[in-house]
């Protein structure tokens, strides 16, 4: 009796499930232990992953130069002194010019509210505008207390930012550190890591790691070039077209490209929003702007450069980032289809290694298979 118990599979489960719980009651228990962990983690999560995203952002760069016969520190020191020349401009040229645009936008906000009303009510004999019922959600909008709200919670928020500007300056000292060395020495990583392994399955772990780091290098390289692309293309045509604020709307512009499918439409409202006294020629250029600007995304780079290290079909995509901004929000939605793609990409490898291993296992287990190797050893024998 005890023995059929012994061999049942409720039993089997049973004790796992019952291990399971008292692990999780005995690491609850003692939680205590790892807050140092966790507070360790905290400190330095943030510098590691920038620190990440930079190194497979730029890796690419450094092995096209090694491909060039560009010796690798050298090839490391050209891309360092670059990202500093560019650094220096982003600072002292970009980051004051994009915050004193920003001061402009807030201080004229209550005037585009009122233009905003003023052209709504023009519309307001339309029924299908009628149908909109957007009178009511319109009176409700308060343009000064929205400046208010946004000085206040500025102000108020300005102890929370003195007091993270210590971590702020930890991060700005300890990331490029990490990623000059990450550049320098990373190779060194997926071997390191295969020593971990028994020599039966080092070779496997290695094909996962490269795998891993090839479909992070190729999306995050590619979106970073992606983003690069749609926000010059959509500054240079605002510039022309003379809209107002072109440097901050051509910054949202390509940072929302991030979202597949919806950064268009994401990027494209707040340029609306700006242009709404403007007159309709100028509503019609901005669109004619987006349209143009993403129509050669669309069809040449985004399909050239980051569908190829995707191969996810648009359905998934959207399921994904639906599933995805539902639960984790913004941030979900930005790093869903990368996660997804790494995710897909190692299941994939896993379940083919699978079936090759098990065709190998069939195949030696035929008589053909066991006559062949008695052959062989009688033949090494003689």
């Amino acid at each position: 009796m005890f023995e059929r118990l012994r061999r049942s599979k409720l039993m089997f489960w049973s004790v796992e499930a019952l291990i399971i719980v008292l692990i999780v009651v005995g690491l609850s228990s003692v939680s205590f232990i790892f807050q140092p962990v966790a507070t360790f983690l905290s400190i330095w999560l943030i510098p590691l992953v920038s620190a990440l995203f930079l190194y497979y952002m730029f890796h690419p760069f450094v092995k096209m130069m090694e491909r060039m016969k560009v010796p690798h520190g050298v090839a490391l020191t050209i891309l360092m002194v670059v990202l500093a020349g560019l650094l220096y401009l982003i600072v002292v040229w970009a980051v004051p010019a994009m915050l004193r645009q920003l001061a402009r936008l807030v201080l004229a906000l209550p005037t585009m509210v009122q233009d905003l009303q003023q052209l709504l009510a023009k519309a307001s004999h339309f029924t299908w505008y009628q149908d909109l019922h957007l009178d009511d959600a319109m009176g409700h909008i308060n343009a000064t207390k929205i400046t208010t709200g946004i000085l206040k919670a500025t102000t108020a928020g300005l102890p929370d930012f003195l007091g993270s500007a210590v971590g702020t300056i930890f991060s700005v000292i300890t990331v490029p550190i990490i990623f000059f060395y990450m550049l320098k020495d990373g190779h060194k990583f997926v071997p390191a890591v295969q020593r971990l392994f028994p020599n039966r399955v080092s070779d496997e772990v290695g094909e996962v790691f490269k795998r891993l780091n090839s479909t992070l290098s190729h999306y995050i390289a590619g979106q970073a070039l992606e983003c690069i692309f749609v926000g010059v293309m959509t500054g240079l045509g605002y510039w022309l077209i003379g809209q107002p604020y072109t440097l901050l709307l051509a910054i949202v512009a390509g940072v929302v490209t991030m979202v597949p499918y919806l950064g268009p439409y994401i990027g494209i409202i707040p340029a609306l929003l700006v242009a709404v006294n403007m007159g309709w020629g100028h509503i019609l250029a901005i669109v004619l702007v987006v349209i143009v600007v993403h129509v050669i995304d669309g069809n040449f780079i985004y399909p050239n450069i980051i569908g190829r290290s995707l191969d996810i079909h648009p359905v998934t995509i959207i399921i994904v980032l639906l599933l995805a901004s539902h639960l984790y929000g913004l941030l979900g939605t930005i790093l869903s289809i990368p996660l997804y793609a790494v995710a897909k990409n190692v299941v994939v490898y896993l379940w083919q290694l699978l079936q090759l291993r098990r065709r190998e296992r069939i195949v030696q287990g035929t008589p053909e298979a066991d006559s062949l190797s008695v052959s062989k050893e009688e033949k090494e024998h003689k």
